[in-house]
């Protein structure tokens, strides 16, 4: 078993459908409109609190639209104000400067239908990558509450963060060295999304590929220097920044994390056990990386990325998508149905996060992440069903 980054075959949609039972789509169709009916309603619902989100600020996209004013100078790593504070690479505040001029409400309204835009771009990735019938993988990405929470109400990117991850995994079932390399490098805006990728890409030995994510970093690095009004030295002054204001970051939104280590703190448990667990964790995905075919390394190492984060929300859930997409592509009819059908049901569950003491979303993503960490370790290579010559 070698190391390289190699696509595996995913089955067509046309090989699908040749080996589903006669009649299957049909006794399956009141679930199908059971799943489709209650998504559409969750989707319409949390959409509709859009106006209530503009009315008290507008979520986190005010301080989007902050630090593209605060772009090119000092202050935009010493904000005036707490709620000012920008925890991304300097340089991704760049792409906020053509809203500043616009009203809170119309910025808002642009930067959802962006993302709306992303998720239907990822969707549609997603069908030609793993052989998903178009209209179920494009209603199941656009449709995901966490999608919608981050376009309507949040005013956060994760979609932009999912088409990229989508890419890069397109990429490596493509074997396409730029189209890997290239969505990863811009997935630097938010390293948190980025890193899981890059540790594939060191896991499976992809030289070139790693190269050209560094060169795109360089360019992160030196438009971020721009950022600053040239400061050189900003990563110190960015770790400064992430370091002042993460504690009160995390005291606000504990009870909606989704990862391993944000649930481990906000249950109370001692850091020494929590680093150690982590760990564990971590190392046992390392070994599942390279026991899999690309493709579906690709997809775990997002998913677990999530699940690893220290700062992972219920809107970074957005990032649990390919990984799911994946699962359910390769399952058959109604067992994909009944699957989509859980996950459509826990996942607004995440609304109640303060009353639960939990975020029932992490259930999805670090359940969903030692689950299939199980199930590959203690199966040999053979009985993944991967070719010896695709792994």
């Amino acid at each position: 078993m070698n190391g390289s980054l190699v696509g595996v075959r995913i089955r067509t949609r046309e090989e699908t459908l040749r080996v589903r039972a006669p009649g299957s789509r049909e006794s399956g169709l009141p679930l199908r409109a059971a799943l489709w009916a209650w998504s559409a309603a969750v989707a319409l619902a949390l959409t509709s609190a859009s106006v209530w989100s503009v009315r008290h600020g507008g979520g986190d996209w005010r301080v989007f639209a902050s630090a593209g004013s605060l772009a090119g100078t000092h202050a935009l790593l010493n904000p005036p104000e707490a709620w000012q504070a920008f925890f991304y690479p300097p340089a991704a505040a760049w792409a906020l400067v053509p809203f500043v001029r616009m009203p809170l409400a119309v910025s808002f309204t642009c930067d959802g239908l962006v993302m709306l835009v992303c998720a239907v771009c990822a969707g549609a990735v997603a069908s030609r990558t793993f052989g998903w019938r178009p209209a179920e993988a494009l209603a199941t990405f656009v449709l995901w509450p966490p999608v919608v929470y981050a376009a309507a109400i949040a005013g956060q990117n994760a979609p932009l963060g999912l088409l990229f991850a989508q890419l890069a995994i397109a990429g490596v079932a493509a074997r396409s060295v730029a189209l890997t390399a290239v969505p990863i490098g811009l997935l630097l805006y938010k390293p948190t999304y980025a890193i899981p990728f890059i540790v594939l890409l060191l896991v499976r030995r992809r030289v070139r590929e790693l190269a050209i994510v560094g060169g795109i970093g360089v360019g992160w690095y030196l438009a971020s220097v721009a950022a600053t009004a040239g400061d050189w030295g900003w990563p110190l002054s960015y770790v400064r920044l992430v370091g002042r204001f993460a504690a009160g970051d995390f005291s606000v939104n504990a009870p909606f994390a989704v990862s391993l280590p944000g649930v481990l703190i906000h249950s109370g448990v001692d850091a020494a056990v929590i680093v150690a667990v982590v760990a564990f964790v971590a190392i046992g995905c390392l070994a599942a990386l390279r026991r899999v075919g690309a493709v579906e390394a690709a997809c775990a190492a997002c998913f677990a990325g999530l699940a690893l984060s220290p700062h992972a929300w219920a809107y970074d859930a957005v990032l649990a998508l390919p990984m799911i997409a994946y699962t359910a592509s390769r399952l058959g009819e109604r067992a994909r149905t009944k699957l989509l059908l859980a996950l459509a049901l826990i996942a607004p569950l995440f609304f109640v996060s303060p009353l639960l003491g939990f975020d029932p979303l992490a259930l999805v993503v670090t359940g969903g992440t030692l689950a299939w960490l199980a199930l590959r370790l203690l199966n040999p290579p053979a009985a993944l069903g991967v070719p010896v010559s695709e792994r």
